[in-house]
């Protein structure tokens, strides 16, 4: 995973994830919120969020204006919007125009369901969307939940999986 988009990147889990991508996975983040100001005060939190100023190269401020751009050029892209169907909704459908076959997608929803949030790809792109929980400070909680669906591309789950655990260092639990 060399590029990676969080989007919600501005709350508290979407930066604190984004650091970890750009720290541990030396991926470049594109950190996506409404509007740019509030992405850039994101890095700032990254940054922080993981004691490495430096891994501030890694981390691009964009907002949704740019998320075409930055959702083709993803190897993976993680959604951390609000905790609310509508909402989640409305992000992964705009996440499913623009992502590539061989790109993953995930939520970092706790509770909403990951299936119906897939069925917002196309078929195609389906088997490529999971479920995946970081435990809240992730810095702190290595633990990681997993989730597939009834469309997963067991394949694409499982290098996600060993991503997580071996590059990400995350104590990953697949979940249903």
């Amino acid at each position: 995973m060399k590029t990676v988009t969080v989007i919600g990147a501005n709350g508290t889990m979407g930066s604190n994830i984004s650091g970890i991508f750009a720290s541990f996975g030396n991926a470049k983040v594109y950190m996506v919120s409404r509007d740019i100001e509030k992405s850039r005060k994101a890095v700032e939190k990254a940054a922080q969020s993981v004691r490495a100023g430096s891994i501030k190269k890694n981390l691009i401020p964009a907002d949704y204006s740019m998320l075409e751009k930055c959702v083709s050029e993803s190897d993976l892209v993680f959604e951390s919007s609000k905790e609310d169907l509508n909402v989640k909704l409305g992000v992964t459908r705009q996440i499913a125009q623009y992502l590539q076959p061989q790109s993953i997608a995930c939520s970092g929803t706790s509770g909403l369901s990951i299936t119906t949030l897939a069925e917002c790809f196309p078929e195609s792109l389906r088997p490529h969307y999971f479920g995946v929980h970081m435990f809240n400070p992730p810095y702190n909680l290595n633990l990681c939940e997993v989730t597939p669906t009834k469309y997963s591309d067991l394949k694409f789950f499982s290098d996600l999986k060993e991503y997580l655990k071996n590059v990400l260092y995350r104590t990953v639990v697949e979940v249903k």
